[in-house]
């Protein structure tokens, strides 16, 4: 029995050859069963890893940036010392206005770093105090023109 050894023949795997007996003619040549052996095919647990790794992380960043899209939840009832009279008839106009303010007054890239510390303040037993994003500032505003937010 002859070693493993790569044939021409069977490129993409080794040749084994087993003798099986002797022919009967004069030179008593062996002959031959010839196996091929393929290669094992290796899966790549890395590839795998790297894309359970990548759906997980798209999965959690939609579910984080949808919960930090939210408009405000108004009581259109509800009655200030601004809003005498309680009517939601300005509301969208006043909504909107306060938006576009505060849009031009803030950052999304220091606002994103406010929300990423505000979830993070458990890790120092909420001793932080709060940071105001884009969202407070909205639900600020629109107190202020005499509405009852309700989320907080």
């Amino acid at each position: 029995m002859k070693k493993n050894k790569k044939s021409k023949l069977f490129p993409y795997g080794f040749e084994r050859r087993e003798v099986i007996g002797y022919s009967m003619d004069k030179d008593k040549t062996p002959l031959y069963r010839v196996t091929r052996i393929l290669p094992k095919k290796k899966t790549n647990y890395k590839s795998i890893f790297r894309v359970s790794i990548v759906l997980l992380l798209l999965i959690c960043g939609a579910v984080f940036l949808a919960g930090c899209s939210t408009t405000p939840i108004v009581d259109s009832r509800g009655k200030s010392s601004a809003n005498i009279e309680g009517t939601a008839e300005r509301y969208h106009d006043d909504y909107y206005t306060c938006v576009s303010i505060v849009d031009d007054n803030t950052n999304a890239f220091v606002d994103t770093s406010k929300i990423v510390y505000n979830k993070l303040r458990w890790r120092v037993l909420w001793l932080s105090p709060k940071l105001q994003t884009k969202n407070d500032l909205v639900n600020n505003c629109l107190e202020g023109r005499g509405y009852s937010v309700l989320n907080k």
